[in-house]
Order: C-alpha cells, then structure tokens, then sequence
C-alpha cells in the first residue's frame, strides 16, 4: 500500500515538472564568445575579417581595443537561431574589417564582450604583393583576390600628395620668407588630421601652420584635385645645406568604386558576412556602390633642397642684434614739452618686414639732464603671417634740469638680405624745453642730479659757538619770567592782534580775488585731496596710486612755498624729500611694489614732512 502510494506521489511530481518545462518553452543555451580572424595573414595592401560570435545575449557590444599598426573598423552583423534537443540557442555576429598601417606581427588583446572574454589573436602582414595565407575556409576563391587587387589599386592611385611653394632657394640664417604648403586630394577621398602639420628637423621654424588652411580645387591632367593650402613663414636658423621636410598625419577614408569589384564581392557586401546564416547589414547601401577603405598615412612633402648662409663676419656692427629684413626707424617724446621732475616718454619705433622677435636698439642711459627708466617693447604685426609690422621700445624719462634740454639720437643695425649687406639707421636727437617743476627747488634747478640741497649755511661753516658762562644779578625766586600772568599777556595779546588782522585782510583780498591768495587757497586744497587719496591708496594697497598722490602733494605743497617766499629749506628735508620723490618714481615708473607695511612706514614719513613744511610756511 505505501508502496502504491509513493509511486502515485512519484507520478505527479514528475507530472508537474513536465507541464513546466512545455509551459516555459525551449531551453536557452548558456551564453559564450569567440573571435574569429580570416586570414590570419595578409599584406599591407589587403585586409582581413574579424568576426565575433556571441550566444545568448543580443544586447552585449564586443568592446574593441586599439592596436597600434592596425585599423579595425565596424563592417556588418547578422543574427540567427538554432535548437538543438528543444534548446534554443541565438547567435549574433558581428564582423570587423582590420587593415594595417606597416608590416609586421600585431597582437590583437583579449575582446571583452559583456562578462566575457575572447582570446588574443596574432595578425601577420607582409609587405605589399606578397601574398596572403589561405583563409580558414580554404584557398582564397578568385574573387577575393581580384578585389584586393582592386583596393590596392584604389589606394595607390588616391594617395595625396603634399608639397612646398619656396620664393628663393637661397636663404640667410635669421631671415624669413613667406611659403605654401599644399596639399592635394582626390575628389572622393575623405580625410581627417590625426595630428598638426609639422616642421621636420631643427634647421628651420615654420610659423603659422596652426592656423585653418584654405580649400581651393584644381585640375592636374584632367583629374579633378582638392586643395588645401596653408600660408605660413619659414624662418632659416643654421647655415648649410638642408631640405624643408613637413608631415601631417591623416587617415584617409577611400571609395573602391563598385565596378571595380568583382559580383561575389558585390553580393557579399550587399548581403552580409561569411558568418553562417548572415543576411542583410549595415553595408548594404555600401555594398551597391563600392566599398571604403580607411588607412592612416603620414603625407610627407617632398625634399626641397634649401641653402642657408651664415651672416658675413666683415663690417658687421657693433650693435647688430641679429635682425635679418628691410627696416625703418622714427622716435618721438610725448609731451613734446615738460617740467623738472615730471615722466615723459620716449618711442623708438622700427617699421618693416624680417624677424621682428630680434629687432633690439640701444637704449637711452642716465645723464647729468636725464634719469632714464627700462624701456618696454611690443611687437605688433601687419599682416596674418607676421612677416611685417612694427615694433615700439617705451621708455620713460624724467628730466632733471630747467631750460632746453637735449635727448641724444640712437641707432639700429640689421642685415638687409636682399642688399646682402649691414645697414645702420640713426634717429635724430630730440630738444625738449623743460620749466622748473612744482617738487623742485631753486636749488635743484641748479643741479644737475643728486639730492635737493639747500642755500641755508652757517656763516662759520661746521663750528659750534663755544659754551659761554654768564654772571651777573640775582632773583628772589628760581621760576622763568616766561611762565609769568603779566608776560605772558604782554606777549600773546598783539600776536592774536597780528593774526587777527591778517586773517581779516586775507579774507577781504579773497573776496577782491586776489590771484595770490586764490592760487594758494587751491594749492592748499589740492595737497588735502591728495592726501586723501593717498591714504585711500594705502588701504586698498595701490602703491602706484599711493606715491602719484604723495608726489602730487609736496609738488603743491612746495610750489605755495616758493609763491609765499618762505625760508629755504634745510638739508635735512631737502634730503628727506629726495628720498620721497625718488621712490615715487620707482613705484610709479619701475613697478617697485614696497608692501603694505612698507608703506605705512612712508605715510609716516611723508605725513612728518608734510607737516615739517608747513611748519617753515
């Protein structure tokens, strides 16, 4: 009895599970890869095809590598469905076209697809015409043969061709002239820059390559050519006897047009891959006209034999610099006129065509009228290539001295190519007419450089007066008589009279409009607002604008003492105001940036001197 029962419960399990596996259908294959690669072997001319084979999973993407020497490009995919004992399996294909850029043995790294991996292939190409391998089906049929043929043709007769355009195939070291570089495609062959047009080798520089080329077409023996052509400047930098060598590395992507392929070849490529069961793919469309081939090239222009003369030794100038062109040379002062103490600036401009980078002149030196600051330069170019344009030298000169001042001519030697010989240029000397400048004293007019020094000397030179003893009556008490009610009344009342009534008598010829009184009042007013910028100067930490507003005030402040004929000044702030107006110049004209605690110390001393002067006013 148990017995019958067992086998009845036997009975329905088994029963069960065969209503499950009809109700869920075929069973699916376990997913797996291979990689397959026909041939194995070919020549730099032909190509072979990579197909990998995925079961069970339609969605996985084989992630290709890069192999440096080898182009592998996407080339179609099929599909198809088997079962085996109820086991249904899918395969999908996809196949890859792999040509070579040199000869060699490549290694293609394992292909992931999904969670899976696929062997390493090794690939070996030969040079071209050699022949291939049999593919894995057996001898390769006719048909293959004559296509790859076809695309060996295709390639050879498409192949760009790049070169250079020289005006003269005699150079100086140093000099420029203006080139083209050319180069020619054929109507159908795409391209695309896999790098930058460079120059080969160290004996010259070409200028402008990076700059967008120009697309022209041109007929050459009744063939139709693309033309791209570059504008650039060739710079020779050694002498002797070199080609001029460029490269642009490309890959060409070329039509093999259909009537050069065989119909086996036609019909493979219209209807898929070798892979069993391919039908249509993405070469359809393709296949009916032809099919693209890519390569990666490296178009090299030919070898165009250049001559590089060194510079002639014989009556070079002292001054040469090593400019190579044809040059002009003009200079100019502006303000054309000026005072003692106030910056003016000096241009020397060079004009022309040739290596501006080189173009250097002499620069104006300190002098007994002059102090000179470093002069600043700016190429700025005419022309796209920059073989022309100008270049400007700024210097900034402070005159020293009051009366019609002189600023000497300078020169400017290059090598003039075309003349084959040294040329000097000379500017002519510039007359400045200087005034006395508000910060300078009449002492400092008269000098020709150094610290401002004073008229103010002691009759007996350096000697002291010797301490004297003095006798004589006695007092009842030890306190001054200074600090007594009736002295100090005495004294006091007819100073408050004096100022009062000068303080009333300033104020009526101000309101007559004296032109004294209102030059001063102004003068007064201008040192308080730049001392007031020059304080914000400090907090904002602008120590250019803090030293133009320093500078400012003791110019104003000085210039009312001369107006009011004041005492002159004692060495001791004649020096003090050098130093001021010495490192104002520095800051404003040198860029010297001194800090922020530095400067706080010189709104010390320039507040202390401040108040020094108008203490003497």
């Amino acid at each position: 009895m148990k017995s019958a029962v067992r086998h009845w419960r036997l009975s329905c399990v088994a029963a069960l599970v065969g209503l499950l596996a009809l109700s869920a259908g075929p069973a699916v294959a376990a997913s797996h890869v291979t990689a397959t690669l026909d041939p194995p072997s070919f020549s730099v001319t032909e190509s072979a095809e990579l197909t990998i084979t995925v079961s069970g999973d339609e969605d996985a993407v084989p992630l290709i590598p890069r192999v440096s020497g080898l182009i592998i490009n996407p080339d179609g995919q099929s599909s198809q469905v088997r079962q085996v004992n109820g086991a249904v399996t899918a395969i999908f294909a996809r196949t890859y076209r792999v040509t070579a850029n040199h000869e060699g043995a490549f290694t293609i790294p394992p292909i992931q697809v999904g969670n899976l991996t696929t062997p390493s292939l090794t690939v070996h190409v030969g040079a071209a015409g050699t022949a291939s391998r049999p593919r894995t089906g057996g001898a390769a049929p006719d048909s293959d043969r004559d296509s790859s043929a076809a695309v060996a043709k295709t390639l050879r007769e498409s192949m760009p061709t790049m070169k250079v355009v020289l005006p003269k195939g005699r150079l100086y070291v140093g000099e420029l002239v203006p080139i083209q570089i050319k180069a020619y495609f054929r109507e159908g062959v795409g391209a695309r820059a896999d790098g930058p047009l460079a120059a080969v080798g160290d004996a010259f520089t070409v200028s402008g390559l990076d700059k967008r080329a120009t697309q022209t077409q041109e007929a050459i023996g009744g063939v139709t050519y693309n033309v791209l052509t570059w504008n650039s400047v060739l710079g020779a930098l050694k002498s002797g006897d070199y080609p001029v060598a460029l490269e642009l590395p490309l890959t060409l992507t070329i039509q093999v047009p259909a009537a050069d392929l065989d119909m086996a070849s036609r019909l493979r490529a219209l209807f898929g891959t070798r892979a069993p069961g391919a039908f249509m793919d993405d070469s359809v469309f393709g296949g009916l006209f032809g099919r693209a081939v890519q390569k990666s090239v490296t178009l090299k222009t030919d070898l165009t034999p250049v001559t590089v003369q060194p510079l002639p030794a014989a009556d070079r100038p002292a001054n040469f610099s090593g400019a190579v062109g044809q040059f002009q040379v003009t200079s100019e002062l502006t303000p054309a006129a000026g005072a003692v103490g106030d910056p003016l600036t000096f241009k020397l401009t060079i004009t022309g065509k040739g290596n501006l980078s080189r173009v250097s002149s002499d620069a104006l030196q300190n002098s007994a009228q002059w102090r000179v600051y470093r002069a600043e330069s700016k190429v700025t170019a005419d022309d796209d290539s920059g073989l022309q344009g100008f270049k400007t030298f700024s210097q900034p000169v402070v005159p020293l001295q009051a009366g019609q001042l002189e600023l000497p001519g300078l020169s400017f030697s290059y090598f003039d190519p075309e003349a084959e010989r040294y040329v000097t240029r000379e500017t002519p000397s510039v007359k400045v007419r200087v005034t006395p400048g508000a910060g300078a004293t009449p002492a400092a007019s008269a000098l020709p450089a150094g610290p401002l020094t004073s008229a103010v000397q002691a009759e007996d030179g350096d000697a002291l007066a010797p301490d004297v003893s003095v006798t004589g009556g006695h007092t009842a008490t030890l306190e001054s008589p200074v600090l007594r009610p009736w002295f100090i009344a005495s004294a006091v009342t007819p100073l408050v009279l004096m100022l009062c009534a000068v303080t009333l008598i300033r104020r009526h010829q101000l309101r007559l409009g004296d032109a004294a009184l209102v030059l001063h009042a102004a003068r007064l007013a201008a040192v308080r607002i730049n001392l007031e910028s020059m304080a914000a100067a400090l907090n904002r930490g602008d120590p250019t604008a803090f030293f133009t507003a320093a500078r400012h005030a003791l110019q104003e402040k000085l210039a009312d003492m001369r107006q009011l004929s004041t005492a002159p000044l004692s060495a001791e702030d004649d020096a003090e105001i050098q130093a001021i107006l010495a490192m104002a110049e520095k800051a404003i004209y040198a860029g010297e940036n001194p800090g922020p605690e530095m400067l706080r110390t010189w709104q010390r001393r320039i507040l202390t001197q401040m108040d020094r002067l108008e203490a003497i006013a």
